[in-house]
């Protein structure tokens, strides 16, 4: 899956969680201060990535999340970290 694909996605779960259209929703644009969600949409929204990338996240993780761009990075690691995880145990 490449950066793209992640970057709709993120901005699908979002716009269910929240109503924002995604083509309204900024890379970098701040969840809290230019989007104006709450801690409740917030957490619904790292419950919600969490669900479709299967990552396992935990809430610390996710925490520290302020724009699309941040959970993109967040959700490229973990995959890559799947991945990696995933070689090692075929080898």
């Amino acid at each position: 899956m490449d950066r793209a694909e992640i970057r709709s996605k993120v901005k699908q779960v979002i716009f269910q969680v929240t109503n924002i259209a995604p083509e309204k929703i900024g890379d970098t644009q701040s969840y809290t201060r230019e989007l104006g969600l709450d801690s409740l949409s917030l957490m619904e929204i790292g419950v919600d990535v969490d669900y479709e990338f299967q990552l396992g996240l935990s809430d610390e993780a996710m925490r520290g999340l302020d724009s699309v761009d941040d959970t993109v990075a967040l959700i490229e690691r973990q995959l890559e970290s799947k991945r990696a995880a995933a070689g090692e145990r075929v080898a």
